[in-house]
């Protein structure tokens, strides 16, 4: 596989970065990660801007020369001895959940559906054919942007916790120009926040698939 020696700076990584959309400054990318480690940097040289990254995976979909953006990240922040992203081995499967039967009758046509970040572009080539034919036969909108990616909301990354990266900013960009009556997610973890941005219902994928057929449709908020 490609390494970071091999980016020539096409800036495509940049087109689907949530850092690099927020920050507009390249050192903020994973464009300027490779680049700056071309010239000799380490993980403790680009501590401030690692800090910035949620980690969210779009990056490895675009770069047309195939690097291991993520790896690449997640080495540099070991290098600065900073804690990488990991899966949690006992972390539901979102993807799983989402193909459910009794999720493509309970969604509707007015409900946004926030799709996982992280687990959608972990599998992005078997999984965005799924969400395309979810979103066709449910009327719902989800948080995908015109590249195909998933929107991420940035909530419980490390970024976050160190104040590094703005969340409510990313969900109002998110939101922008959306109509919608209530929200799925994938993950709980965005619950609280977008319940109280967007005022409306929201509920986890796993909460609606295990309503009472008597309360599939109701209207009510759950936190996690």
């Amino acid at each position: 596989m490609a390494s970071f020696s091999d980016c020539y700076g096409c800036s495509l990584c940049l087109l689907s970065c949530p850092m690099w959309l927020q920050r507009r400054d390249v050192r903020f990318s994973p464009q300027g990660y490779a680049k700056a480690m071309q010239h000799g940097a380490t993980g403790a040289d680009m501590d401030q801007a690692l800090s910035a990254c949620i980690q969210c995976g779009a990056c490895d979909l675009l770069c047309p020369e195939q690097i291991d953006l993520s790896g690449m990240i997640a080495a540099a922040l070991q290098q600065a001895e900073a804690p990488a992203a990991v899966a949690d081995a006992a972390e539901p499967d979102w993807f799983a959940m989402s193909r459910t039967p009794a999720l493509r009758q309970r969604l509707r046509a007015d409900d946004l559906y926030i799709i996982d970040a992280v687990c959608f572009h972990a599998g992005h080539t078997l999984r965005a054919p799924h969400y395309d034919q979810l979103r066709r036969q449910t009327g719902c909108s989800m948080n995908l942007d015109l590249n195909r990616m998933a929107v991420a909301t940035g909530i419980g990354s490390r970024a976050e916790s160190l104040q590094a990266f703005d969340v409510n900013r990313q969900l109002e960009w998110l939101l922008l120009g959306r109509r919608f009556q209530r929200v799925i997610v994938e993950n709980p973890a965005d619950q609280r926040m977008l319940a109280q941005m967007t005022g409306k219902p929201v509920l986890s994928v796993s909460a609606l698939i295990n309503l009472p057929e008597s309360g599939a449709n109701r209207s009510e908020t759950e936190h996690a």
